[in-house]
């Protein structure tokens, strides 16, 4: 167990989980703000898995912060068609 790696995971999930659960009314607000200290965690904690040798877990992590991504950045999409 890498100890640094450990305190990684206690930054970035406290960051990260908080936000994640109110993750659709983010979404729904467009808040930058939560957004990016989303990301911010999840990038953390994808650093921490990789020091502990755990690649699959960070390439999965990777993958949700990709995918929060193009979910935040397609709702304005998908405001704007419904109002026309």
């Amino acid at each position: 167990m890498h100890p640094i790696s450990t305190a990684l995971f206690l930054v970035g999930y406290g960051l990260a989980l908080p936000i994640a659960v109110k993750l659709s009314s983010v979404v729904a607000e467009q808040n930058r703000l939560a957004i990016w200290g989303h990301q911010l965690g999840l990038l953390i904690v994808t650093i921490g898995w990789v020091l502990r040798g755990a690649i699959a877990v960070a390439v999965i992590h990777l993958a949700w912060m990709a995918l929060a991504s193009l979910w935040f950045g397609f709702r304005p999409l998908v405001s704007r068609r419904r109002r026309s």
